[in-house]
């Protein structure tokens, strides 16, 4: 065999091989691509979507609204694995947020917990805390459903089995949306004090007006006072036995006085 036929077989191995390593490499990169569509739609399927919305009416959402504002969401109950966490802030001027990515059930006799609760800087919310439920709906197992009830601080998200009769949490409205809003009376408050409230508001006269123990003693007083007056005037006999007895008891006491005196006297002499 010639050098030049030596050389012609040899770059035709090289071609072969160049040949088998480029198809290799694009049936990889096609796995890998279709690897990555199959464990994205995974991963779509198997995570939902808790959407909410922050309502300061009748005030706008501002910079300063978005800053001092956030939203926690916490998975409780019983779950396998790590626990789903996650916070976020307002994204629009109409106060909407959204957690994604949220663990779903996985059946449909199964269910996913949340605990949402709202932070501000500026304003007190309500409610302060959300117990989220995510279920699948009965008529399509691939639609979530999320329900939710409004907890109190202090309160058991879930009730313990020993308890026959549960408090059932309260239920909110969660379609399309959780809804956050102000506590009327908190943010706003006044600080006015009245100079000339009057002798009905301060002073002895309002102490006496607004103590119930107070006011008792003054009636009894006043009663005391008006009752012989009113005895007289309703009752002249009783009333003049009464001033009788009186003027007896002073007479009986004036002569037990004389006597004790005279005899005090006979003592001296002798």
């Amino acid at each position: 065999m010639t050098f030049y036929e030596l050389s012609l077989v040899r770059g035709t191995k090289r071609v072969q091989a160049g040949t088998r390593r480029l198809f290799w490499t694009r049936r990889f990169d096609m796995l890998l691509l279709l690897f990555c569509l199959i464990s994205g739609l995974c991963s779509s399927t198997l995570a939902a979507t808790v959407s909410g919305r922050l309502d300061v009416s009748p005030l706008n959402i501002t910079r300063k609204e978005v800053a001092h504002s956030s939203f926690k969401l916490l998975q409780v109950g019983n779950f396998t694995g790590p626990a789903y966490y996650s916070q976020t802030t307002v994204r629009d001027v109409h106060g909407n947020f959204k957690f994604e990515g949220v663990p779903e059930p996985k059946d449909a006799n199964s269910s996913t917990y949340f605990v949402l609760q709202p932070s501000s800087l500026d304003y007190n919310l309500k409610p302060g805390r959300i117990l989220v439920q995510l279920v699948r709906d009965p008529e399509d197992p691939q639609k979530i459903v999320t329900k939710a009830f409004k907890n109190s601080f202090g309160r058991e998200n879930f009730p313990s089995p020993e308890i026959l009769y549960p408090e059932k949490l309260a239920e909110v409205a969660a379609d399309p949306c959780i809804t956050f809003s102000l506590v009327n009376a908190a943010p706003f408050r006044e600080y006015i004090t009245e100079r000339n409230a009057g002798i009905l508001k301060s002073g002895p006269v309002a102490s006496i007006l607004n103590s119930k123990f107070k006011m008792a003693a003054v009636i009894t007083a006043v009663l005391m006072l008006l009752f012989p007056y009113l005895l007289e005037k309703f009752d002249s006999e009783t009333a003049q036995a009464i001033k009788d007895d009186r003027l007896e008891k002073q007479k009986r006491k004036y002569a037990d006085q004389k006597r004790v005196g005279e005899q005090a006297q006979r003592l001296e002499k002798k």
